[in-house]
C-alpha cells in the first residue's frame, strides 16, 4: 500500500484488484450476497492504513452484476465514491470468464477494466478505459466513454468480446 497515495486510489489500484484475482469465487460470492457491505468493509480496511488527509467518505457507490449466459461469464460493475484527483478510477468492471484449462497450464479467468479520470487533453470526456492486471499495473486501452453504467457496460463488453483480427 502506498501511504502517499489516497484511501481511493490504494482501494482500486491495489486492494479490490488483489481480492479479485487471486480470489475470485469468494468476491463474487461476496458482492453478490452483500454487495455494498462488502465493498465498504474492504474500503474501511484500507482506510485504517492511512492518515486522515488521505480518507474519503464511501458514498455514492454503486454496483450492477450482470451475467452473460452465451459468453459463460459474469460482469460486476461498481461505480465508486467521487474521485477527487486525476488517475483516480471511477469506475471498475470486474470480469469473470470460463475458465480454460489444458494439461498442467490454467488460462487466466479474470479481467479487470477500470474507467480512469483523466485531463480533458488526453480524452474528451475526461476518462480513460485502462485494464488492471493481476499484478496490479495499469495499462491504459484508451479514451473513455462518459462514467455511466450502461456507457461502460458496452465499452467493457466491446473491449473483452472484440472481434479478433482477419487477414
Amino acid at each position: 500500500m502506498d501511504q502517499k497515495k489516497s484511501q481511493h486510489y490504494n482501494y482500486t489500484h491495489e486492494a479490490l484488484p488483489t481480492i479479485f484475482h487471486s480470489q475470485t469465487g469468494g468476491f463474487m460470492m461476496y458482492i453478490e450476497r452483500d454487495g455494498l457491505k462488502f465493498l465498504k468493509f474492504w474500503w474501511d480496511h484500507v482506510g485504517k492504513r492511512l492518515d486522515d488527509s488521505k480518507l474519503t467518505p464511501f458514498k455514492e457507490a454503486a454496483y450492477e452484476i450482470h451475467d452473460l449466459p452465451e459468453k459463460k461469464s459474469k460482469i460486476c460493475l461498481v461505480k465508486l465514491p467521487p474521485v477527487r484527483e486525476y488517475g483516480e478510477i471511477l469506475m471498475m468492471a470486474f470480469v469473470k470468464l470460463p475458465e480454460k484449462r489444458v494439461p498442467m497450464v490454467r488460462w487466466p479467468s479474470t479481467r479487470i477494466v477500470a474507467l480512469e479520470n483523466v485531463e480533458g487533453k488526453y480524452s474528451s470526456s475526461g476518462t480513460r478505459l485502462a485494464e488492471i492486471t493481476p499484478r496490479a499495473r495499469l495499462i491504459p486501452i484508451g479514451p473513455g466513454p462518459e462514467p455511466a453504467f450502461p456507457d461502460f457496460y458496452q465499452a467493457v463488453i466491446n473491449y473483452i468480446w472484440k472481434p479478433k483480427r482477419t487477414n
